[in-house]
């Protein structure tokens, strides 16, 4: 019963990671690059920090519950030469690997940008060097976990 639910709450939370990104990405960036400048100011100082925190409860509940789930199907034992043999072990390790790297990005490299944009007395220039970075940054991740998500569904379901 455990590793079902810890299925589901891995497969929601990266499903809802994806989207987030997804919504940055192609939505919110772009409506926030045509504004003028104190409306970017007010949406990269109010609405970003919050998107922030959901993605970090997101990106711990995800590789939280991966790393749950396969230690749980692995007879709750740590044991990662006995993964060596299944034909799903590769796709799990290289997502697993894509999803714990983007996740420690998240962590270590984003506050820097997340405090350029909490900030709302940003000059315009300050401004548009955050956009720039969120022209980049959140796109790259987009592609990250659709890697990330191509390769889980390859570990569960083969070619």
């Amino acid at each position: 019963m455990l590793p079902i639910v810890l299925r589901w709450i891995h497969v929601v939370a990266g499903a809802a990671w994806l989207g987030e990104v997804a919504v940055i990405s192609f939505v919110l960036v772009p409506a926030v690059a045509k504004a003028d400048h104190d409306r970017r100011t007010w949406f990269l100082s109010t609405v970003f920090p919050r998107l922030f925190t959901m993605a970090s409860v997101l990106v711990v509940a995800t590789l939280g519950a991966g790393a749950a789930l396969s230690v749980a199907l692995n007879g709750w034992t740590l044991d990662l030469v006995a993964l060596r043999g299944p034909r799903w072990a590769v796709p799990i390790f290289f997502g697993g690997g894509l999803g714990l790297a983007l996740g420690a990005f998240h962590f270590l490299a984003e506050p820097r940008l997340e405090a350029r944009v909490a900030d709302a007395a940003a000059s315009p220039a300050d401004v548009e060097t955050t956009i720039r970075y969120l022209r980049i940054i959140p796109r790259l991740g987009f592609l990250v976990l659709v890697a990330v998500i191509l390769s889980m569904m390859v570990a569960v379901r083969g070619l």
